[in-house]
Parts: C-alpha cells; structure tokens; sequence
C-alpha cells in the first residue's frame, strides 16, 4: 500500500549531544557534566548502574560535523533534531548573576526577568569557542535547507549544579540538581542566552527533553534503571517532577516572551502500556502506569497540574503560574504489558508488573507498531496540541528487523493523522548514526549507519527510510 505524506510534514533524523558530539578528538571532551562524572566514576560502574563504556569514544560529531549532516541531506531529510549541551556552554557558575525572580509561597520559581545587562553578563562567562562552534554547526544544517528542532536540555547538566554521585550515597553536597528549585532559575539564565544566541538558526524550540525518563529513570526506579543519581524515593521523585515542571515553563515564557511567532515546546518518551488480557484490574493499573509515566509531567508541566501523592488525584493545581507547550514531543519504542499484582500489603504505586516483549529487540523492548497511532491518539485528545515523533528506532545490530520497523511504524503514524485526525508535524528516526546509548554505552545499535573505524557503513534501513524522504510516501506491506 503506498501511503504519501503531507508537503511539509518533517522527516529526519535525531541524537543528542552526549550520545554523539564526543570523540576522540581531545576538543570534543565535554567533562563538566554531571552524566560524564556518573558514567566515568569506578564506584557507579562497580555498582552495574553504568556499562563502563565512555562518551569519549563517540562517533564526534562535534568536529564531523559535516559528514554526518551530509549524510541526513543525502537520505532525504528536510529536517533534524539536535540538541545542546548546556555544561558546554556554560563551564563555570552561572549563580553570580542577577536576575529579578517570582517565586510562590512554596518557593517555586515561576518568572525571570532579566536586566539590559544580563545578556552581557552572560556572554563574558560562556565557553567563546563552543558558541561559534555551534553557530557553525547550525549554520551548515541551514544551507542545505535543512530545518532545526533545537533541544535545550535532553539529561546532563553542568556538574556545578548536581554532582549525582554525592547524591546518591547521601554525602552532604549543594549540588542537588533538579532537586533545587534554585536549578530552575540557572536554567531560565541558560535558556535566554541560548535563544539570543541561536535564534536565527532555529525552527522549534524543544525545551526539555524525556524530564518523565529523568525523573522515574533517576529518582523514581533510580537503583534499578542507573540513571543519575541512581536513587529510588517518590519525594525526590516528586520534587524533581515539580523542579522540571517549572523548567519547562521559565524556559517556555523566556523564548515567547522575546518572539511570540516561535514553536516552543516540550517532549517525553512513551511506551504503549497494553494491560495483559484486557481484564478489568490490568486495564485499570495499565491507565495508572501510562498516566504516572507518561502524563504527569506533561499535566503539571504545561497546566501546573501536581498530583503529590502520584495517587492519580490532583491536589494542587496553578495554572495561573503556566503558560503552556505549543507543541509535544514523543518518542516512542515499544509496547509495555502490564499485570496487576493482587496484593493488599504492598502500596497502590507498586502493584503492577511489567511483561518480558513478546517481539523483542536487541534491548528486550517490545516491537509493536500499532502503539505508535494509540499513543499519538492518546497524547492529543488528553492535550489537543500538535506532535511530533522526536525520536522513534530499534536496537538491531543485524538490521533484519528496522527496515519494517521503519516503514509499519510511519505506516501507523499515517493512520493516526489520515484515519484519526491527528496533528502529527513529523517524525524523526533515532538515530542517524550508532551513538552512545547513555547507561548502554555502545551495547546497542540503532543507527542507520554503522560506524566502524569512524567510517560509514551504510545499513538497508538507510536505504528504505532515504527512499521514504526523498519521495515522501511509504510503500509499506505492512499487514491489516
């Protein structure tokens, strides 16, 4: 069935700076985060939270740059999504310069305001080299008519604000990260001075990136999951989720408060939660796992929506406090099945189990199409907001299986915007080339290149999504 696209619907490729601006190149090193002391430190490893493989050994785009970009236009794509890294940036403390701040009674940071010369003060403590760096990254991405949805924060920040290993064993530190409401204020300061600085370069503004993976991967199921720092506790939880909440926001305000015409918005990873056998008590945990994992944040992020308890009920609600999201990014990999555990001594908030995949990949997650339309359908009667799939791919070192994983998940996609009227903007594939999978270091490869010895190796998947951009349409055999 050949299904065709809309004219201006985006089709491209995504990876964040940590998985692939470092190399081996010693420029590339960007060492002041906390994600590059977590990942680097012996007593982390020791514990298998981290693989022990290093960011150092990534593909560098930070300096081959233009290989890689070459590559995207070659494949068709009129888009790509990239982000930033804020602890390159910005090195040393930003906390000495003065912004006029709003807090609550709570002591959430709400509004900045920034003085004629905060700017200034800005640029003088900014890493000089790293700006013009990224100008010319962005500015070759343009002159090949490339669009760009810019991340600002996608998971490190500068190791002056969190250091996770302090965190983690409890060691008396400052350094708590999204744990402090003052990070929201250091984020408002680097969200302005990335925005004056890229602006001209920039289609979209993403602002923060997975916060609902920063927050259940680092703090919720922390010691399970390995994300820094590594911690299992629902108030950490809960004031992360509030913290992050409120970045998104600072960050929203800034960016429209300068230039209302610019898209700015926020995007999370959503599994498909699926309840085994459809029974009544599976299907009711099902819905409370996909709105604890999935749509919390998003609530309180752009309605000031906080459910406390992670109860399901909203007991607090400051909308007078949010602006909102013009978009909403998801991405998406796999379907989660989900059992009720019948037991009345354990809480509510641990009474559910998680299914082995049915089709899995090569990082065990469970390959269903379908779960892309659902959530895409999900995601806009609950926040009626324009989406974009930010980031959707498979771990398939073979490449047997990401060709029809590719052309049945755009399949469904186009259902979801031809059949269910879903205002879906585009689709990026994760990822261009083989990058550095955080907590997986290198274990698993989702790239449409392979890179082996820093050379190119193209993959068929290459060749069936190059065909999909270049044509805008989908001759997909896919099954109904």
């Amino acid at each position: 069935m050949l299904i065709k696209y809309p004219e201006n619907f985006l089709l491209g490729c995504s990876f964040m700076p940590f998985q692939a601006e470092m190399g081996h190149n010693v420029n590339s090193i960007s060492e002041n985060s906390d994600w590059y002391k977590w990942v680097h430190n012996d007593d982390i490893i020791k514990k298998t939270y981290v693989s022990g493989d290093f960011p150092d050994d990534g593909p560098d785009f930070w300096n081959n740059y233009k290989d890689f970009i070459d590559k995207a236009y070659k494949l068709g794509n009129n888009a790509i999504s990239l982000g930033i890294d804020w602890s390159r940036l910005f090195r040393h403390s930003t906390e000495n310069i003065a912004v006029e701040t709003f807090k609550n009674e709570k002591g959430d940071v709400y509004n900045l305001e920034f003085n004629d010369t905060t700017l200034k003060d800005l640029e003088q403590l900014a890493d000089k080299g790293a700006v013009e760096q990224y100008k010319e990254i962005f500015s070759y991405v343009r002159s090949l008519n490339l669009k760009i949805i810019l991340t600002l924060y996608s998971g490190p920040m500068p190791s002056w604000l969190h250091d996770p290993v302090a965190v983690n064993i409890s060691k008396n530190t400052g350094k708590t990260g999204w744990l402090n409401k003052n990070t929201v204020i250091e984020f408002g300061k680097y969200a302005y001075f990335a925005f004056n600085a890229f602006k001209d370069y920039v289609e979209m503004w993403n602002t923060v990136a997975n916060a609902n993976s920063i927050i259940n991967s680092g703090y919720l199921y922390g010691n399970l999951d390995g994300y820094p720092p590594g911690i299992s506790n629902y108030s950490m939880a809960r004031n992360s989720m509030r913290n992050l909440a409120y970045a998104h926001n600072i960050a929203y305000k800034i960016i429209k408060g300068i230039d209302k015409s610019r898209n700015v918005g926020l995007s999370i990873t959503a599994p498909y939660y699926e309840p085994e056998n459809n029974n009544e008590k599976n299907s009711a945990m099902s819905d409370y796992v996909n709105y604890i994992f999935n749509e919390l944040y998003i609530d309180s992020a752009i309605y000031g929506n906080f459910d406390n308890s992670f109860s399901g009920i909203i007991d607090e609600s400051r909308p007078g406090e949010f602006s909102g999201a013009d978009f909403i990014g998801i991405e998406y990999y796999n379907r989660i099945i989900v059992r009720y555990v019948d037991n009345d001594n354990v809480d509510i908030r641990y009474r559910f189990a998680f299914l082995p995949c049915k089709n899995c990949s090569d990082n065990y997650l469970d390959i269903y199409p379908e779960g892309l339309r659902k959530i895409a359908v999900k995601m806009f009667t609950r926040y009626h907001r324009p989406l974009i799939i930010m980031g959707n791919g498979i771990a398939d070192v073979s490449d047997s299986l990401r060709p029809e994983f590719i052309k049945n998940h755009l399949f469904e996609l186009n259902k979801a915007i031809k059949e269910d009227f879903i205002p879906v903007k585009g689709y990026f594939y994760h990822s261009l080339m083989d990058v550095y999978e955080g907590i997986s270091g290198f274990k698993y490869h989702f790239g449409l290149y392979r890179m082996e010895d820093n050379n190119f190796v193209e993959t068929d998947s290459a060749l069936i999504y190059k065909d999909i951009c270049h044509n805008k349409s989908n001759d997909s055999d896919h099954i109904e």
